[in-house]
């Protein structure tokens, strides 16, 4: 048994038995963990600490035949508490935290992920910042990051004329204007806005101006996509749970 303890973002947490509570969050140092907190429900002032979308400093008991650790501390770094005052900013945290969740394998450290999902989280709590350029970024370098490259894919589309491209998640192709219901579909618009993103670096983010953007077909896009590559169904819950109008 060792003790770890690296920075992470809460990913979720769900009560067990009496008093206790199971959290998964995303380290630093080991990729997406799972740590059971006792007695955590009882401990008035270490409530609100385990909250998803916190990013955490934790202390916890590792065992190599187990994925189940114990956790044996928990400090608040950078809280949730202001993307309370915007729906839409709170519908992009929890979306990151969804694409990850679905995305990471337990204990496989992905230093490189933590940091761009870290920064995504704390820009998102700027004013100037458009929230759903900071979805979008982040869901393009996702892809980047698990090899899977959609600007890469997308590469041959850059200068032809459509309306728009349906993902075929039979085969992994892109064909223009070719309607299916059961596939997604994304506009010239977005493609172009998926470039774009690409073409710019983090901090310079609030210079992209975006009138409006089809989120909800971003988000579909991405879930079918990684899910074909993965070969697993990712699915991303916020746009039901929000029931929000992009």
């Amino acid at each position: 048994m060792v003790i770890v303890s690296t920075r992470g973002i809460v990913i979720r947490t769900f009560n067990y038995r009496e008093t206790s509570k199971i959290v998964e969050i995303f380290t630093e140092s080991d990729g997406l963990v799972a740590l059971i907190a006792k007695g955590y429900r009882k401990q008035t002032k270490q409530l609100g600490i385990l909250e998803p979308l916190n990013i955490v400093f934790v202390s916890f008991y590792k065992k190599k035949s187990q994925e189940l650790h114990l956790l044996s501390k928990a400090e608040t770094l950078s809280s949730y508490y202001k993307l309370l005052n915007s729906s839409e900013k709170l519908f992009v945290g929890l979306t990151i935290l969804n694409f990850i969740k679905e995305t990471q394998v337990l204990e496989n450290p992905n230093e490189p992920l933590f940091r761009l999902t870290e920064n995504c989280i704390v820009k998102l709590k700027e004013d100037k910042i458009n929230p759903l350029i900071i979805l979008v970024y982040f869901l393009v370098r996702l892809s980047q990051d698990l090899g899977l490259d959609a600007i890469e894919k997308l590469e041959p589309w850059k200068h032809k004329d459509f309306k728009y491209l349906t993902f075929n998640s039979t085969n992994g192709e892109f064909q223009a204007d070719f309607s299916f219901e059961k596939f997604p579909k994304i506009s010239r618009k977005t493609v172009d806005l998926f470039f774009t993103i690409d073409g710019f670096e983090f901090e310079n983010l609030d210079k992209i101006q975006i009138v409006s953007l089809k989120i909800q077909e971003i988000i579909n896009f991405f879930a079918e996509y990684l899910s074909f590559y993965l070969s697993k169904v990712i699915k991303i819950n916020t746009l039901d749970i929000f029931n929000y109008d992009f």
